[in-house]
């Protein structure tokens, strides 16, 4: 397990909330604050957005698995075909699987860093050089093999295309704000019930139990949305649940001239 990319859910906004809970407790016995409230409020206002952001979050990582795994098996598939053509060399296979090899990694790259859509239109240049590839031998194809060739082609880019929209389309941003702001909100909620003594730095078990509760609270909800901002790029490969590219892409040695 990456102790890192554990340890990446408590950043600063954990320690703020934290901080903020603790404040307005020993505020609310300062000054006596009360506010009656239903504690449903909280489940209505901050779980159930909460939950589903980070239900859409897993659904798109899902997602993302199976449209990456799709992307790989294209690549096999159009230099199986190309392979099994029997005027097909040694050379001009090399030419396709290198091809698509590199452009598996300029998917990668694009995938795994921030700001890179000039790789990605790198990669739409290089789609012309694939059907160049396969157009300049297209003497040497039936017409079933020449059908399929541009058929699993245009597949394979198709999912580079469905992937990129992935990463360019996540939670709602309206959705993941109105969380934020309600979860740095809810100390102001739970911190009602802490006044148990009139001075506010004595505290008995009682009320040290009131504020253990708050702070247990204020650390599940932002731990939860931490979990969810993670999740939302599946790519960027700083949280324990993006994918495992390294182990799902397409290798060097899969090329069937060098089995």
């Amino acid at each position: 397990m990456n102790s890192n990319a554990f340890l990446s859910v408590f950043n600063y906004r954990l320690l703020f909330i934290l901080v903020e809970t603790v404040i307005v407790f020993f505020l609310y016995r300062e000054y006596q604050i009360t506010i009656d409230f239903d504690i449903s409020i909280v489940s209505i206002a901050i779980v159930f957005p909460l939950v589903f952001s980070i239900t859409s979050a897993y659904q798109r990582r899902q997602e993302a698995i199976g449209l990456f795994l799709d992307f790989r098996n294209k690549i096999i598939d159009l230099t199986n075909i190309f392979f099994a053509v029997d005027k097909i060399e040694k050379k001009d296979y090399d030419l396709l699987f290198n091809k698509l090899f590199g452009i598996q990694t300029s998917l990668i790259n694009y995938l795994t860093k921030e700001d890179a859509n000039d790789i990605f239109e790198q990669i739409r240049q290089e789609r012309k050089d694939v059907l160049r590839i396969i157009d300049d031998r297209k003497k040497l194809f039936n017409e079933r093999e020449k059908d399929s060739l541009i058929r699993v082609k245009n597949e394979l880019f198709l999912s580079a295309e469905k992937i990129r929209g992935i990463k360019l389309h996540g939670t709602p941003i309206s959705l993941k704000k109105y969380c934020l702001i309600f979860i740095y909100f809810s100390p102001l909620l739970f911190n009602t019930q802490s006044i148990i003594n009139k001075t506010p730095f004595d505290l008995n078990i009682e009320s040290s139990l009131t504020l253990l509760f708050t702070l247990v609270m204020s650390f599940v909800l932002m731990a939860l949305y931490n979990v969810q901002d993670y999740i939302e790029n599946p790519f960027d490969q700083k949280g324990l649940d993006d994918l495992k590219i390294e182990a799902i892409m397409v290798n060097e040695d899969e090329s069937l001239f060098d089995a």
